[in-house]
């Protein structure tokens, strides 16, 4: 009976092994590849308007079985050592489910390797700082819609508090 609870271990280990070795190898995406996710997974393009351009992007091949696409996009900002893997999920035969997979530090070491590979074009402090100050914009900006909805909300309810107020002091005079 061990022998054979053996042999199936070491049968379904091969199988992994070779399951892993077929699946085809991370690829790094153009700016338009980039660009053509952003527009199907909302998830993605809201988390790059608000944090800019990545430094890397990729695609990885997933070993999950539906709902599930057959891959993940992978965001990398190396300055930050921050991973985001973005996926889509289907329900009832369409990618309705957009999300953010999983989010890790990379080691000092894992950002700059991935310096190393892909071969990282370097901006120079004037691109930085352009960069910068796109991503301080568009923060301001949003926070200036929020403070504007804010606004809006505060006066809807001092307008339902008014009325409310004058619907009882007619209620007194009665």
């Amino acid at each position: 009976m061990g022998r054979v609870v053996v042999g199936w271990m070491v049968a379904v280990t091969l199988l992994a092994g070779v399951a892993r070795a077929t699946m085809p190898a991370a690829r790094q995406l153009s700016e338009d590849e980039l660009q053509s996710e952003m527009a199907q997974n909302r998830a993605l393009a809201a988390y790059v308007k608000r944090n800019g351009a990545p430094d890397v992007a990729e695609t990885r091949a997933l070993s999950d079985r539906a709902p599930w696409d057959s891959y993940e996009v992978v965001l990398y900002y190396l300055d930050q050592r921050r991973e985001m893997r973005f996926a889509r999920a289907s329900i009832l035969g369409r990618p309705e489910v957009q999300l953010i997979r999983t989010e890790r530090q990379l080691t000092e070491d894992e950002a700059a390797a991935m310096r190393d590979k892909v071969g990282r074009r370097s901006l120079g402090p004037d691109e930085r700082a352009e960069a910068a100050a796109r991503r301080a914009e568009n923060a301001a900006t949003m926070t200036e819609n929020a403070a504007l909805a804010a606004e809006r909300a505060a006066e809807r309810t001092e307008a339902v508090t008014a009325r409310a107020e004058s619907a009882y002091h007619r209620a007194l005079l009665k």
